[in-house]
Formats: structure tokens, C-alpha cells, sequence
């Protein structure tokens, strides 16, 4: 009977720390200020504001854009958002219905969905995606040093 009990009190001991593991705090929220930097930074690139995307794209930026063009570098970046701009293309409307954040110190990735609505010479368009997107807190302000954006057949989320 004793090594019953041993055996029954080894078990728990064993079980328990995997049954009653304590359940994760929610996501903190994400600050503001980030979210702020994130919208500037769309809507400067499809208004061709070359000057306000250098003020929070640092000089090691790296971008990839739907499709199957290459990695772009900050020049690269630039280029592309004055080309759109200067061939009349413009945005709509620019959404985000599901954004996630995790935090590693200094560093955010933000994790979500895209809706953005743009006018050209063809008309207007709509566009849904996926993004992962990194900012670094360095010198008192938000960088956004890097962007990956996917695009088509992405089915808007459940409200």
C-alpha cells in the first residue's frame, strides 16, 4: 500500500507542472507611436514622399514586395514609391484589419493583413495581403527597417 501511494504522489508530481501550467498573458498592446511610424511610412511611399520615407527607413533598409521582385534596398525603395507616384498612381483607401505584435526588446515585429484600395490610369484596384514588418526603437523613435508583403488569394479575415 505505501509504495502505492509513493508511486500515486511520483505520478502527480510528474503530471501536475504540465496540467496546471499557468496560461500566457494577452499580447501587450502595441504602442501607438509604432503604429503611427507604420501608417506614415505606407502612405508616404504611395505619395512618393521620398523625404518622410528616409525619416524613418534607415540607411540598411531591406523591402520585399509582393511578387517575385528582388530585395530592395533603401534606394530601391525610394525609386519605386517615386516611380508609382509619377505615373499618377495614388492611394485610396489603406487598412489594416488584423495586426499581432511580439516585442524582443528594442525590436517589434508586427504580423497582419493588408487591404489598400490604389487609382492609376487603369482605375482604381483593390489589393489584400499578408505583411511582416520589423521596427527597432533607436534614438528615441521608432526605425522600420524592414518589410515583407504578400499579395492575392488572401481571404479577408473573420469579423
Amino acid at each position: 500500500m505505501r509504495a502505492l501511494a509513493f508511486g500515486l504522489i511520483g505520478l502527480l508530481t510528474a503530471v501536475l507542472p504540465f496540467t496546471a501550467a499557468p496560461v500566457p498573458a494577452p499580447d501587450p498592446a502595441i504602442d501607438p507611436a509604432l503604429l503611427t511610424v507604420r501608417e506614415g511610412a505606407w502612405r508616404a511611399w504611395f505619395a512618393g514622399d521620398t523625404a518622410a520615407l528616409r525619416q524613418v527607413l534607415p540607411a540598411d533598409f531591406i523591402g520585399i514586395a509582393w511578387g517575385e521582385a528582388p530585395f530592395a534596398t533603401l534606394d530601391d525603395t525610394l525609386a519605386a514609391s517615386k516611380a508609382f507616384h509619377d505615373s499618377g498612381g495614388r492611394l485610396v483607401r489603406l487598412a489594416f484589419p488584423e495586426t499581432r505584435a511580439h516585442r524582443f526588446g528594442d525590436a517589434v515585429v508586427l504580423y497582419g493583413r493588408f487591404e489598400i484600395t490604389l487609382a492609376g490610369v487603369a482605375g482604381e484596384q483593390t489589393v489584400r495581403g499578408r505583411l511582416t514588418e520589423t521596427f527597432v526603437w533607436r534614438d528615441g523613435r521608432w526605425w522600420h527597417p524592414a518589410w515583407h508583403l504578400d499579395a492575392g488569394g488572401v481571404p479577408a479575415p473573420a469579423r
